[in-house]
């Protein structure tokens, strides 16, 4: 039997700071009741008579009156800039490969 709830690529758990949506380091995190955390862009939108429904497991949250989106997630914002820190985006195409510090074989160019 599956679990509730529309089931997403599981590759996004090898890395906690990727979002499980839009498969990119979590912009603007926000933790549902469920406690799993996603972009502010890629949950707008979701809501419907002021809940949203987990993505992962189907839990709805219940958004509070005036507001779209559930309450940011502090603890992932500091992870990020921990992240952003020590090991920075190429300053050509903002991926975070080690590799692409002196030479981006995303685009093509060195990034110092």
């Amino acid at each position: 039997m599956e679990p509730p709830g529309p089931q997403l690529d599981m590759d996004f758990t090898k890395n906690p700071l990727l979002c499980p949506v839009c498969h990119d380091y979590f912009i603007e995190p926000c933790i549902l009741h469920c406690y799993h955390t996603f972009c502010a862009r890629c949950l707008k939108g979701r809501e419907q008579d002021r809940r949203l429904t987990c993505p992962i497991c189907g839990q709805y949250t219940l958004l509070k009156d005036g507001t779209t989106l559930p309450p940011p997630d502090s603890l992932m914002r500091q992870l990020i800039e921990i992240a952003n820190s020590e090991n920075p985006p190429c300053s050509n195409c903002d991926k975070r490969d080690r590799s692409n510090m002196f030479y981006c074989n995303t685009c093509g160019e060195h990034s110092f």
